[in-house]
């Protein structure tokens, strides 16, 4: 029996360290397919069958210890290897799956290596899992894991050298996000209809993490080169944006194409295939500004040729301009910048705003529990950043968009000390942030720290 908790993604480096043991777990998709699993979710595996019956080779359940590494491997309707996991809780007592062994991915095959293969390792020719493949948990040797590890990395490679494209879907950026898929659906249609969105939340909810999700989603495959990602700030300009002069080296100057004019240009060569052009802290920069004339051109109904025109730049002989209608900007904002200017009404309605908020839900919660973290514990840290956003959103002053997201606590380091991470985070991050909310209540700051740290 296969018992599933949550849903979210991590990325994995192969390390080998010593005492770490290494096993082989047969799965049936009957009761628990790898195609279902999902990153930082965690999995239970019993040690006993339907019938109540101990395992075959019940002392292997026994003998498995928090990160050791499994090979997961699905015996039916193709015997195949399908995914690296990693054991988060060795043999307890669920209260639903009973007592069992705890899991989570940890890598998942980029192509299933079959059995046929298998049989050809050198490593293997010895191994029980060949010889007698009957029961669930197998312990193999870490050559025995190498080996295997190596096809892994030889998949890698053929695909980097020959350019094959995996897909990217709707399913594969939930598992990485909190949101609800409701909400993820209303984005990329919003995003489909309008080309321009800007994500705006309070700092940590995960805005550029989602706007990268997006573009892949869109796209269908995790293609960098049809995303371009910058940064605005105060010094920002139209020339480094769209177009301007720079020093020849020669005493002189010569007009150079600025980072959105290069990638339009190259959207336009591959007319009917999308692109996504990200713009970070996008409220950090002048934007009418950055922008110039391309207000016009960037709304959804002025795209194309049709409505090309001639840049600030540009000679009698310069060829016009246009933003193709294959090209999409994503925009992150921070609400909680009060240094910030706020959008002019010009480009506010060029674009659609979208908030984002905290999640620190039941998601969030299960994913830090997959990563080896205690539920109470986690339950704690939500339970106390949810009353502390409901503070922060009362205060006339400070409104929802100070609140303080999840993010800052979603990736947990494999063999940190919990508490000490967690007060971490609390006195080098969020304390100076509470600092720069209430600067003039030191008394209010103290007591929150306290609270959060209690």
């Amino acid at each position: 029996m296969l018992v599933l908790s949550c849903p979210n993604v991590y990325l994995c480096f192969m390390s080998f360290q010593k005492n770490r043991n290494y096993w082989w777990l047969n799965l049936n998709p009957k009761t628990g397919s790898i195609d279902q699993l999902r990153y930082h979710q965690s999995q239970h595996f019993t040690s006993h069958n339907e019938f109540g019956n101990k395992r075959r080779i019940y002392q292997h359940f026994q003998s498995v210890q928090k990160g050791d590494w499994v090979i997961g491997y699905e015996s039916t309707p193709i015997k195949q290897i399908k995914a690296i996991l990693e054991i988060t809780e060795p043999l307890h007592v669920h209260p639903v799956a009973g007592e069992s062994i705890a899991f989570c991915l940890k890598e998942k095959l980029p192509f299933p290596i079959e059995w046929a293969e298998l049989k050809q390792i050198h490593f293997l020719k010895d191994s029980d899992i060949l010889k007698n493949n009957q029961g669930s948990l197998f312990q193999i040797s870490e050559d025995e894991f190498e080996a295997i590890q190596a096809m892994i990395d030889l998949q890698k490679e053929s695909i980097v050298a020959e350019n094959i494209i995996i897909p990217f879907e709707r399913n594969d950026a939930l598992a990485d996000l909190f949101i609800e898929a409701e909400q993820f659906d209303e984005i990329v249609e919003t995003l489909k209809y309008k080309k321009n969105i800007i994500l705006q939340g309070p700092p940590g909810v995960g805005k550029t993490f989602l706007a990268k999700k997006l573009a892949y989603t869109l796209i269908g495959t995790k293609d960098e080169s049809r995303i371009k990602m910058v940064q605005f700030h105060q010094s920002y300009s139209y020339e480094d944006f769209i177009q301007g002069l720079r020093p020849d080296g020669d005493g002189g100057f010569k007009l150079k194409n600025g980072v959105f004019y290069e990638f339009c240009k190259m959207a336009q060569r591959n007319a009917g295939i999308d692109h996504f052009f990200i713009i970070d802290e996008i409220n950090r920069g002048n934007l009418s500004r950055i922008f110039g004339e391309l207000l016009l051109l960037i709304e959804n109904d002025k795209r194309g040729r049709a409505n090309e025109i001639p840049l600030t730049y540009g000679d009698k002989d310069a060829e016009p301009f246009s933003v193709p209608d294959n090209l999409h900007i994503i925009g992150t904002m921070n609400t909680a910048d009060r240094s910030l200017t706020t959008i002019d009404y010009a480009l506010r309605r060029r674009f659609a705003f979208i908030s984002l908020q905290p999640c620190f839900n039941e998601r969030w919660v299960n994913c830090l529990v997959g990563q080896g973290l205690d539920k109470e514990f986690v339950e704690g840290i939500a339970q106390k950043f949810n009353l502390l956003n409901q503070e922060i959103s009362q205060d006339r002053h400070l409104l929802k968009g100070f609140q303080i997201g999840h993010s800052y606590f979603t990736h947990f380091p494999a063999g940190e000390n919990a508490p000490k991470w967690y007060k971490r985070i609390i006195q080098l991050e969020i304390a100076p942030l509470l600092e720069e909310y209430w600067y003039d209540q030191p008394e209010k700051v103290q007591n929150c720290v306290e609270e959060l740290l209690g």
